[in-house]
């Protein structure tokens, strides 16, 4: 699974980090995330999504991003290019030029704030420099470093995080004849790939085990706890429309390129307090979740992939997702366009989805009104359901013994559920009400319920 990435360098030599969506696991929701929407466990229905593809036969398909020129860009590993496809649909290829014996080809994928297309190669150990023209550019390594994760910088170059060696940060800022413009920072990371994400600050932060790291521009460095719960750790990060710092979490059991991947859960830092939420499996889910390749769409929500689906929550918690079987995202991005653009390793396709409402149908929730008691010009009741589902329009009627029945009063539910609704002079006979249908949100569609008579 991808991870989003970067490049960074050491002064006189490149530092370049490929990253893998090592991601950990199902999160433990604290009281006020357990407070928000829980995630339905009924997938939504029927995307509408075309797939492309790719012209070499078993590519390898590595990383996702939208390029400069507004074609969506992706690595291809094993085929050793990157590739290019336009909202059209249309592919073209680019061979990356490598040295004989070179372990493996481009992997993560990024398109770097100089207008150039920035990746890793030679399993991390190289980093490459290529215009959207497609004529290859660049290649940096100094030899020994390998690394992990590469992602923008805010203005130019790229950041880096190094797998080995000392556990180092690096940030490339460019290349002047022939030399690397870069600085290191002295941040011990986890031996192994990290999620990265860039603050709208220019701030570079990092996941870390069960820590989020920040480092500044300045070269300051803080830690700030992430308490995902158990042994879950940060898989993927992007900042939010909100300006809080987004997360998807999961199990990693073993060492990558062996380990597997369990549980999996969404988490959001506001700058002071971590809060999550777990998933459960979809129906017809075969495995755990596992979300990863966070992203921020055009709608201000975060985007993320999983096992056979992908994901959706507001800032305000509410959370979608719906199946896209037999397909498996191994990267997202959104296209100029407006679609949700993914690659598939194993099927070896481009897929774009449609954000229309047969992504994410509202997800309808029962309700049901109890009566308590009508007397004094008065009925008086309330609305059990889900917080979001309480309050709603409240219409009375009366029911004569015979004829139809009809309308005596109108009134709203609070909040809590609770009403009151007075009553027009009636004639003999029972009085029922009913809460009418509402859509509160553009995800949840509150059902229409009646009262038993009385």
């Amino acid at each position: 699974m991808r991870v989003r990435t970067s490049v960074v360098a050491v002064t006189g030599a490149l530092l370049i980090a490929s990253s893998a969506g090592v991601a950990e696991g199902a999160a433990r929701a604290d009281r006020a995330a357990a407070a928000a929407p829980t995630a339905p466990a009924a997938p939504a229905a029927g995307p509408t999504l075309a797939t492309y593809p790719v012209p070499t036969a078993g590519a390898g398909l590595e990383s996702l991003t939208r390029g400069p020129d507004g074609s969506l860009w992706f690595a291809e590993e094993k085929g050793w290019k990157i590739g290019r496809i336009t909202v059209g649909g249309a592919i073209q290829e680019f061979p990356v030029a490598h040295d004989p014996g070179q372990s493996s080809g481009p992997t993560d994928l990024v398109a770097g704030g100089d207008g150039d297309l920035w990746f890793l190669s030679h399993a991390g150990a190289n980093v490459n420099r290529m215009p959207t023209s497609g004529a290859y550019l660049d290649r940096f390594s100094d030899g020994y470093a390998q690394f992990g994760a590469i992602t923008a910088g805010r203005s130019r170059g790229v950041w880096v995080s190094e797998l080995g060696g000392d556990h180092t940060m690096y940030r490339l800022l460019g290349v002047a004849d022939g030399q690397v413009e870069g600085w290191q920072l002295p941040n011990a990371v986890d031996d192994r790939s990290v999620p990265m994400a860039l603050a709208p600050d220019g701030a570079l932060w990092y996941g870390d085990g069960g820590n989020l790291e920040r480092l500044g521009e300045d070269r300051q460095a803080t830690t700030h706890p992430a308490p995902w719960g158990g042994s879950l750790s940060t898989g993927s990060l992007a900042y939010g429309a909100d300006g809080a710092l987004w997360a998807t979490g999961h199990e990693v059991w073993g060492a990558p390129p062996f380990a597997t991947y369990r549980g999996g859960a969404i988490g959001r830092f506001d700058g002071s307090r971590f809060v999550s939420w777990a998933l459960p499996r979809l129906a017809g889910q075969s495995g755990d979740p596992v979300p990863h390749s966070l992203e921020l769409g055009p709608d201000g929500a975060l985007w993320w992939a999983e096992a056979g689906a992908i994901g959706r929550i507001t800032p305000g918690g509410e959370i979608s997702r719906a199946s896209i079987a037999p397909w498996n995202a191994t990267d997202i991005e959104f296209g100029g366009d407006g679609r949700l653009w993914f690659i598939d390793r194993a099927a070896n396709r481009v897929g774009a989805i449609t954000v229309d409402a047969h992504l994410f149908p509202p997800r309808q929730v029962a309700r049901v009104v109890k009566l308590r008691a009508v007397a004094g010009g008065r009925a008086k009741g309330r609305v059990v359901a889900e917080p979001a589902c309480r309050a709603g329009a409240v219409v009375a009627y009366a029911k004569p013994r015979k004829g139809k029945a009809r309308k005596i009063g109108t009134g709203r539910a609070k909040a809590s559920g609770r009403f009151t609704v007075k009553l027009r002079r009636r004639a003999a006979g029972k009085v029922f009400v009913k809460v009418r249908a509402s859509a509160p949100t553009p995800g949840v569609q509150c059902l229409e319920a009646r009262s038993r008579a009385r």
